[in-house]
């Protein structure tokens, strides 16, 4: 980690910065590698399975096709977990991602709902927020996955939804000047500055139904992965092994649009190179060496030029504008 895209970053005299020191303090409290499966995550689920035997779903789960909601769903088949999934098909996933929640959903026997938003409101959605040079890209795609998540609870009466971020692998998260992915003002206000239709079809959360939903709604939410010893590695070798689960290239490459904001866009625009909060937060996990992230580091974000090209062309094509 250093201070090149993130000046929230502080250094202690022993060259510890405070988001390690921020894990140190938070490690005990909410991760739990050893003893976590058997002290925790079984018992959490006898409750939920006793509290929904009378619904038509124990618990609801978001999909994307990456490893993380992937393992949710392998985790909740292994412990007989009635399941809905649900996922977000905006017409930017990756090929290899889609075919994933297939195999997933064929060899789980899960219920999913593809929720598929307006394409033509979407699509000026993101052209806004590229015209208006703001570094999260994905702000919108993440509202609408919580609103669609929020919204499929109510309808179905569900009453737990697992959640697959995780210590592990996202206990460093840079910080700089994000913004909240629940604040539906910011996201319209720019669409509106900068956009070429009015949005009329697109339902977006804000920050107060989001402040409601989590203090009203009767709505468990826990985070599984965090109750083991959660290592990527050997998750990939169990999906592949449970399913033919294929790898995509790293962290949040299930989406094209993701792909190109974390090797191309936020890098070369704002110097913000995401694998360092993902190496940093496996360092902490003990499942990286710094030496190790560092060299991963030297290597190019995009392994195959061709494929930053066909990004570009595929993000301009669905936006309506050219390449140049």
């Amino acid at each position: 980690m250093d201070n090149k895209s993130d000046k929230t970053i502080r250094f202690d005299a022993e060259g510890y910065c405070n988001y390690c020191s921020d894990i140190l303090n938070r490690r005990e409290h909410e991760y739990f590698p050893e003893n976590g499966i058997n002290d925790y995550l079984l018992p959490l689920i006898g409750r939920m399975k006793e509290e929904c035997k009378n619904d038509e779903f124990d618990c609801l789960v978001g999909v994307s096709g990456g490893i993380d909601s992937s393992y949710i769903l392998y985790l909740g088949h292994k412990y007989g977990l009635r399941m809905l999934a649900v996922h977000i098909d905006d017409g930017l996933d990756n090929p290899i991602a889609t075919e994933n929640i297939r195999k997933l959903i064929e060899a789980t026997g899960t219920k999913l709902i593809n929720i598929s938003p307006d394409r033509e409101e979407y699509a000026d959605i993101m052209y806004s927020l590229i015209k208006a040079s703001v570094n999260n890209l994905a702000i919108a795609q993440d509202n609408l996955i919580l609103k669609a998540l929020q919204d499929c609870a109510e309808e179905k009466k569900i009453k737990w939804m697992l959640d697959g971020s995780n210590f592990a692998h996202e206990s460093i998260l840079e910080r700089g000047n994000l913004v909240n992915s629940c604040d539906k003002k910011y996201i319209l206000g720019i669409q509106k500055r900068y956009g070429r239709r009015k949005i009329k079809k697109l339902q977006f959360m804000s920050l107060w139904e989001r402040y409601i939903y989590r203090q009203w709604r009767n709505v468990k939410h826990i985070r599984p992965l965090n109750y083991m010893d959660y290592n990527v590695s050997m998750a990939i070798k169990e999906l592949e092994a449970f399913c033919g689960f294929q790898y995509y290239g790293g962290k949040h490459y299930e989406s094209i649009l993701t792909r190109f904001m974390q090797c191309y866009y936020l890098p070369t625009k704002f110097g913000m190179d995401k694998r360092k909060s993902h190496f940093s937060s496996l360092i902490m996990s003990g499942q990286m060496t710094r030496e190790q992230a560092l060299n991963e580091l030297e290597k190019p974000l995009y392994s195959d030029a061709t494929d930053l090209e066909r990004d570009k062309e595929f993000l301009a094509n669905y936006m309506g504008i050219s390449v140049q």
